[in-house]
């Protein structure tokens, strides 16, 4: 199933643009709109994939706190090293997008427990999210010196929400849940009371309890409560964070900073220059080793399918793993993937039902482990293993150290 960030929290969305933005659109814009009008103002752009209205929704001196923010870190921060992460960035970005067809056939992405066109759908909004980023106007301390907030929320802004939705449209979801493109045309926001500067409005939206929002006006706009409430205890953090980003503390990290990107640099250069998918691959590999190593043992703690399981019904499910129906069997031996396959097929005869079993196999070291689930009775499943002899069983740690047969 789909899980979606609930509706409402769009309302706070406005919230993190300290970390995102400028100056935008002139405030008049939505000066003279109603409580309910604003919030739907808002809704209405971000389904359109207009992200500045989500910045005309903030009060003009809002904008301005964001501005001298914004302003104040880039004339505090180091040119060499966030300009050099950035364009660091700009390199990654444009490799994942020109030698996509080479990634996706590296082994090591090939064994991860998803489908291989399910990465491949996923790819492509991905790196634009990357590439829009690194190439946006966060990308340079000159750039944010004069960064204008609804500039980037009208280029940008838009390129992210398309991409965001693309994404969402391939995780799937429950039969007839409408979608979150579906649930902002359908939401409907009404006045329950209205009095002075202060308003309630109602907010009903498919496939959620309705909610009643606190609304007060500020500088010519209804904006949340909450929202009012909170704001200068916000900016005043962040004034207070960028107070302690001192010259020295910039220095301190400038030195190990470089280094880091002068070796990611090194390895990106070799991968750019590489002459064939072979060369690129054996280049790539042991980067994405640790990756690949701890991806499964991630997916599994975040209920996704793994090997033995159908892939599409529940990819997405944000349901964990059940650490008391975890086993565990260490086999004291590095197997390779072929190796690993005929106990795989062995596991999954040996559970009740193969459909919903999750199999996680690891390497440490010279050590292979497998984590299924769900198990039981760790003693009951010890007993029907019969690629090797369980040598040890734990039932309290729920492990089985398995001996094959030779």
């Amino acid at each position: 199933m789909k899980k979606l960030i609930p509706l409402f929290a769009l309302l706070f969305l406005v919230s993190t643009l300290p970390l995102l933005s400028g100056c935008g659109k002139p405030a008049e814009t939505a000066q003279n709109l109603g409580p309910d009008e604003s919030i739907l103002a808002m809704l209405n752009g971000v389904n359109n994939q207009e992200m500045e209205a989500v910045w005309n929704f903030l009060p003009a001196s809002y904008q301005q706190d964001v501005n001298s923010i914004a302003h104040d870190f880039a004339s505090k921060m180091d040119p060499e090293m966030y300009n050099g992460t950035f364009e660091t960035g700009q390199r990654l970005a444009k490799i994942l997008k020109d030698k996509k067809e080479y990634i996706l056939k590296n082994q090591m992405l090939q064994n991860l427990p998803v489908p291989p066109e399910k990465v491949s759908e996923f790819w492509d909004p991905t790196t634009n999210i990357i590439s829009a980023l690194v190439n946006s106007d966060l990308s340079s301390l000159d750039k944010l010196k004069s960064f204008d907030g609804g500039k980037f929320l009208s280029t940008t802004g838009n390129q992210l929400a398309k991409n965001l939705v693309a994404i969402s449209d391939l995780i799937p979801q429950k039969d007839e849940e409408a979608s979150f493109s579906e649930k902002l045309k359908q939401t409907k926001v009404t006045v329950v009371t209205s009095e002075g500067d202060t308003a309630t409005i109602k907010i009903e939206a498919p496939g959620e309890e309705p909610k009643e929002e606190q609304m007060v006006k500020v500088e010519g706009k209804w904006i949340p409560k909450n929202l009012a409430d909170n704001w200068q205890t916000k900016m005043d953090d962040v004034r207070k964070q960028l107070a302690e980003l001192t010259p020295e503390k910039v220095t301190a990290q400038k030195e190990q900073t470089l280094a880091a990107l002068k070796q990611v640099n090194e390895t990106l250069a070799k991968l750019e220059s590489a002459k064939s998918e072979e060369e690129f691959n054996n280049t790539l590999s042991p980067i994405i080793a640790p990756v690949a190593m701890f991806a499964p043992m991630l997916m599994m703690q975040l209920g996704q399918p793994m090997m033995g399981g159908p892939a599409s019904p529940t990819l997405g499910e944000n349901k964990p793993a059940d650490p008391n129906e975890i086993v565990t069997i260490v086999i004291e031996q590095k197997l390779t993937s072929t190796e690993q396959d005929p106990i795989i097929e062995q596991i999954l005869l040996s559970v009740d039902d193969s459909d919903q079993v999750n199999i996680v196999p690891m390497a440490e070291g010279e050590t292979t482990i497998f984590k299924i689930s769900p198990v039981a009775d760790v003693e009951a499943f010890a007993k029907k293993i019969k690629f090797g002899k369980p040598a040890k069983v734990d039932a309290k740690k729920r492990s089985i150290t398995v001996e094959l047969d030779k």
